[in-house]
């Protein structure tokens, strides 16, 4: 009977770890073209307006007002908008709820707008 060495172990153990994220991962059916309008005034309206809506930002969210086009392009072109989301480093995470992210696929539909030129 032939035992594994350490290093066909570790082999062993990456491959599993290989397989069972590959079958994690969640793909996003992200439209061809991500405008304002048609797409991103939903994801914010559900992910953000409980503190960044036009008539409640003042009293939770004074610096961030992103509640129409022109203040989301301007949030998104400075880096706040996507290092916010994303939770990146030296960002505030939103939503500002602890552990609590926006899923995955809204925020590559967020990412998508900012780098294709945020149509309105």
């Amino acid at each position: 009977m032939k035992y594994l060495t350490k290093k066909e172990k570790l082999l062993v153990c990456i491959s599993i770890l290989l397989l069972v994220s590959c079958n994690n991962t969640k793909q996003c059916d992200l439209p061809a073209t991500v405008t304002y309008k048609e797409h991103i005034t939903t994801a914010i309206e559900t992910n953000c307006f409980m503190c960044h809506a036009e008539d409640v930002y003042k009293e939770k969210a004074s610096r961030y007002k992103i509640y129409n086009y022109e203040h989301l392009k301007k949030s998104a072109q400075s880096g706040q908008l996507i290092g916010s989301i994303t939770h990146a480093q030296g960002y505030i995470a939103m939503p500002y709820r602890k552990g609590v992210k926006i899923d995955s696929c809204t925020i590559e539909l967020i990412k998508k707008w900012v780098v294709t030129g945020m149509q309105q």
